[in-house]
């Protein structure tokens, strides 16, 4: 996916806070763009097909578990899925239970992380799930571990909850290293990309975002640490 074309995100939660929150911080990101939120399954249904712009979103961030309403995550997920086959679904939890993870996973849920990982790394998480690729985080994959007879995949991709700096895209951390490691200027990395400078601008600028840095040299020094960590 270009990072010229936004992923259109539906967040669904009954916390006002979260929804707050989330929309905040995926809006910092370059891949992605909120389209809509809704406080309860109930008012996503209703919103879908009634998004403006481009119509329905490509993934919907859905929490488990509501207050108010008369459906769950996991009982809303198939309803989700007989209106727009196509989308793609992350469901999240504040409640480590196996049997909510089971349950939405069963539903249709293409990937599964806690609340309090759905921080630093949401933005990659939901990018992997539009890729097509079934994402749970290590904690989630250890919680159902013995029980994954139970799933309809066979391979997930484990994403790591600990990591630091998820959100750097393949292309994003390309034209970081090039301009911090590889001491190249934006002209020559958009020619060796064959992209434009003002795109290569925006990528380095995304990259010290993520990374917390306000130079060349601290990213440096960050990209370097960051290799040591892993």
């Amino acid at each position: 996916m270009a990072l010229s074309s936004k992923i259109r995100v539906l967040v669904v939660d009954d916390d006002y806070y979260v929804r707050e929150a989330l929309t905040t911080l995926l809006a910092k990101d370059v891949r992605t763009r909120v389209v809509g939120v809704a406080a309860t399954p109930e008012e996503a249904l209703s919103m879908l097909g009634g998004i403006g712009g481009g119509g329905n979103p490509d993934v919907i961030l859905l929490d488990m578990r509501y207050e108010e309403g008369e459906l769950s995550g996991h009982e809303v997920i198939p309803e989700i899925r007989r209106m727009v086959p196509e989308v793609k679904i992350l469901a999240f939890s504040m409640l480590r239970d196996d049997e909510v993870v089971l349950a939405a996973i069963e539903a249709g849920a293409d990937g599964f992380v806690w609340k309090n990982e759905a921080t630093d790394g949401i933005a990659s998480a939901i990018w992997r799930v539009y890729e097509g690729r079934f994402v749970v985080t290590r904690s989630v994959a250890q919680l159902i571990l013995g029980k994954m007879g139970r799933l309809r995949h066979e391979v997930a991709e484990i994403f790591p909850d600990d990591r630091k700096y998820l959100d750097l895209t393949e292309r994003v951390e390309q034209v970081v290293r090039l301009f911090c490691i590889g001491g190249m200027s934006a002209a020559e990395i958009a020619e060796e990309l064959c992209i434009s400078e003002n795109t290569v601008r925006g990528h380095i600028k995304a990259a010290y975002e993520i990374l917390g840095a306000t130079s060349r040299a601290e990213a440096f020094q960050r990209l370097i640490a960051r290799e040591d960590e892993w």
